[in-house]
Protein backbone atom coordinates (compact mmCIF):
# COMPACT_ATOMS: atom_id res chain seq x y z
CA UNK A 1 0.00 0.00 0.00
CA UNK A 2 1.77 3.12 -0.72
CA UNK A 3 2.30 6.03 1.91
CA UNK A 4 -0.39 8.24 0.40
CA UNK A 5 -3.13 6.30 0.86
CA UNK A 6 -1.93 5.04 4.35
CA UNK A 7 -1.82 8.34 5.65
CA UNK A 8 -4.97 9.17 3.46
CA UNK A 9 -6.63 6.30 5.55
CA UNK A 10 -5.02 7.11 8.68
CA UNK A 11 -6.84 10.60 8.17
CA UNK A 12 -9.96 9.46 7.12
CA UNK A 13 -10.05 7.02 10.55
CA UNK A 14 -9.47 9.27 12.88
CA UNK A 15 -11.71 12.11 11.01
CA UNK A 16 -14.54 9.37 11.81
CA UNK A 17 -13.50 9.68 15.32
CA UNK A 18 -12.26 5.77 15.01
CA UNK A 19 -8.24 5.68 16.34
CA UNK A 20 -5.88 4.26 14.72
CA UNK A 21 -5.65 1.71 17.39
CA UNK A 22 -9.27 1.18 18.02
CA UNK A 23 -11.06 2.48 20.71
CA UNK A 24 -11.83 -1.49 21.72
CA UNK A 25 -9.93 -2.63 24.59
CA UNK A 26 -8.64 -6.13 24.16
CA UNK A 27 -9.33 -8.46 27.27
CA UNK A 28 -6.61 -9.71 29.77
CA UNK A 29 -6.58 -13.42 28.74
CA UNK A 30 -6.18 -15.99 32.47
CA UNK A 31 -2.60 -16.02 32.42
CA UNK A 32 -2.16 -18.86 35.05
CA UNK A 33 -4.27 -21.75 35.59
CA UNK A 34 -3.92 -25.15 38.25
CA UNK A 35 -2.35 -28.26 37.47
CA UNK A 36 -5.15 -30.48 37.01
CA UNK A 37 -3.35 -33.26 38.31
CA UNK A 38 -3.15 -31.85 41.70
CA UNK A 39 -5.29 -28.93 41.90
CA UNK A 40 -8.25 -28.65 44.21
CA UNK A 41 -11.90 -28.75 43.20
CA UNK A 42 -12.02 -24.92 44.51
CA UNK A 43 -9.30 -23.79 42.41
CA UNK A 44 -10.22 -25.64 39.62
CA UNK A 45 -13.75 -23.35 39.62
CA UNK A 46 -12.11 -20.05 40.29
CA UNK A 47 -9.93 -21.15 36.81
CA UNK A 48 -13.56 -21.98 35.67
CA UNK A 49 -14.59 -18.54 36.25
CA UNK A 50 -12.13 -16.39 35.33
CA UNK A 51 -12.52 -18.33 32.16
CA UNK A 52 -15.49 -17.86 31.23
CA UNK A 53 -14.84 -14.16 32.45
CA UNK A 54 -12.33 -14.10 29.49
CA UNK A 55 -14.66 -15.69 26.97
CA UNK A 56 -17.44 -13.25 28.00
CA UNK A 57 -14.99 -10.08 27.40
CA UNK A 58 -13.74 -11.64 24.17
CA UNK A 59 -16.94 -12.73 22.57
CA UNK A 60 -19.69 -10.31 24.29
CA UNK A 61 -17.55 -6.79 24.55
CA UNK A 62 -13.95 -7.04 22.31
CA UNK A 63 -15.49 -8.70 18.68
CA UNK A 64 -18.55 -6.67 18.51
CA UNK A 65 -16.76 -3.55 19.29
CA UNK A 66 -14.40 -4.47 16.51
CA UNK A 67 -17.20 -5.13 14.27
CA UNK A 68 -18.56 -1.96 15.38
CA UNK A 69 -15.28 -0.10 14.47
CA UNK A 70 -14.90 -1.83 11.23
CA UNK A 71 -18.40 -0.44 9.86
CA UNK A 72 -17.94 2.49 11.24
CA UNK A 73 -14.79 3.14 9.60
CA UNK A 74 -15.94 1.88 6.39
CA UNK A 75 -18.77 3.73 6.69
CA UNK A 76 -16.93 7.01 6.81
CA UNK A 77 -14.98 6.48 3.67
CA UNK A 78 -15.67 8.93 0.73
CA UNK A 79 -17.45 6.55 -1.96
CA UNK A 80 -16.32 9.18 -4.57
CA UNK A 81 -12.65 8.10 -3.45
CA UNK A 82 -11.31 5.89 -6.70
CA UNK A 83 -8.43 4.31 -3.98
CA UNK A 84 -12.51 3.13 -2.57
CA UNK A 85 -11.81 0.08 -2.72
CA UNK A 86 -8.23 -0.54 -1.63
CA UNK A 87 -9.17 1.56 1.90
CA UNK A 88 -12.03 -0.95 2.58
CA UNK A 89 -9.94 -3.67 2.04
CA UNK A 90 -7.60 -2.44 4.39
CA UNK A 91 -9.23 -1.77 7.13
CA UNK A 92 -11.26 -5.19 6.76
CA UNK A 93 -7.58 -6.77 6.37
CA UNK A 94 -7.24 -5.21 9.44
CA UNK A 95 -10.55 -6.09 11.16
CA UNK A 96 -10.06 -9.62 9.89
CA UNK A 97 -6.53 -9.80 11.71
CA UNK A 98 -7.73 -8.78 15.10
CA UNK A 99 -10.45 -10.98 14.94
CA UNK A 100 -9.08 -13.74 14.51
CA UNK A 101 -6.36 -12.77 17.12
CA UNK A 102 -8.34 -12.95 19.48
CA UNK A 103 -10.61 -15.99 18.29
CA UNK A 104 -6.99 -18.02 18.58
CA UNK A 105 -6.33 -16.54 21.82
CA UNK A 106 -9.27 -17.54 23.16
CA UNK A 107 -9.27 -21.19 21.85
CA UNK A 108 -5.86 -21.86 22.81
CA UNK A 109 -6.93 -20.50 26.65
CA UNK A 110 -10.19 -22.88 26.08
CA UNK A 111 -7.65 -25.77 25.01
CA UNK A 112 -5.49 -25.49 27.95
CA UNK A 113 -8.29 -25.21 30.39
CA UNK A 114 -9.83 -28.32 28.78
CA UNK A 115 -6.33 -30.16 29.30
CA UNK A 116 -6.06 -28.86 32.99
CA UNK A 117 -9.86 -30.44 33.15
CA UNK A 118 -9.02 -33.51 32.02
CA UNK A 119 -5.80 -34.18 34.47
CA UNK A 120 -8.05 -33.03 37.51
CA UNK A 121 -11.17 -35.36 35.95
CA UNK A 122 -8.24 -38.41 35.70
CA UNK A 123 -6.80 -37.09 39.16
CA UNK A 124 -10.27 -37.76 41.01
CA UNK A 125 -10.63 -41.40 39.51
CA UNK A 126 -7.61 -42.43 40.89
Amino acid sequence: MKISTRLSLLAVLLASGVSAHAACVYPQAPTKFPNGATATKDEMLAAQKSVKEYQAAVEGTYLPCLEQEKNAAVAALDPADPDLANKKQSIEAVWAKKNNAAVDELQAVAAHFNDEIKAYSAAQKK
